[in-house]
Formats: structure tokens, sequence, C-alpha cells
């Protein structure tokens, strides 16, 4: 899909999509293709399981933590 396309239905300029896919691209989330004048892009699935990598290592972390936030917000509350 090309940048025009992605930006269909929502209210961001061309210049700040491009910027926005130039980030996911440079942390591997997305790849471009060139067809002749356009280029589109597409999520790329080896950079999804890298996040899906990460998550599954801290996943286990955050329950706890988040009932640590509770209390302390809880507590500043008082």
């Amino acid at each position: 899909m090309n940048a025009s396309a992605l930006r269909e239905g929502m209210e961001i300029s061309q210049p700040a999509m491009s910027q926005h896919l130039a980030v996911l691209r440079s942390a591997k989330l997305v790849r471009e293709e060139r067809q002749g004048r356009f280029v589109n892009y597409e999520v790329d699935p080896e950079g999804l399981a890298l996040i899906a990598q990460w998550l599954a290592k801290y996943r286990a972390y955050w329950p706890t933590r988040i009932e640590a936030l509770k209390v302390l917000l809880k507590d500043m509350d008082q």
C-alpha cells in the first residue's frame, strides 16, 4: 500500500506520513518496495516477531508492576 492510501481517512500531512514510515522502516517494522514511481509499504513479519519475543519476555513482570503502581497512586491520593 502506498503512502497516499495509508493516509486516506486520516488528518496527517504527506511529509508527516513519510517521517512516520521512515521511523517504522528504520525499526524494521515495515518494508518498502518500489513499483515505478510509487513506493508500496507492507508490514515486516520479522520485525513483528521481534516485538512479540520482547513482549513475551517481559509480560511476566507487568501484573506485579501495575499492581504496585495502583498502590502508589492510591497512596498519593490520600
